[in-house]
């Protein structure tokens, strides 16, 4: 593994059982711990901003619908309406 030029310093604590267990998976793999923990927080930042762009697009869809003036209808409404 290289590391990783102009990179930042940060401090970071772990609860003792998460510190050895990445250390044990660092080791066994090969990796250093910081390559790891920047593998860990790229992975995990991706998938909050892919819920942050899913969360404003249905946000931006709601909005859409209530400006619309359809009317929406319940599960009960439609089971009734088509007599099931």
């Amino acid at each position: 593994m290289q590391a990783v030029r102009n990179s930042k310093i940060m401090s970071l604590s772990f609860q003792p059982e998460m510190f050895n267990r990445i250390t044990a998976y660092c080791a066994e793999r090969g990796c250093s711990k910081s390559w790891f923990m920047n593998k860990a927080a790229e992975l995990f930042l991706n998938e909050c901003l892919e819920d942050k762009a899913d969360y404003e697009a249905a946000v931006a869809a709601w909005t859409e619908f209530e400006k619309s003036g359809f009317k929406s209808y319940t599960l009960d409404e439609v089971s009734k309406e088509l007599g099931l």
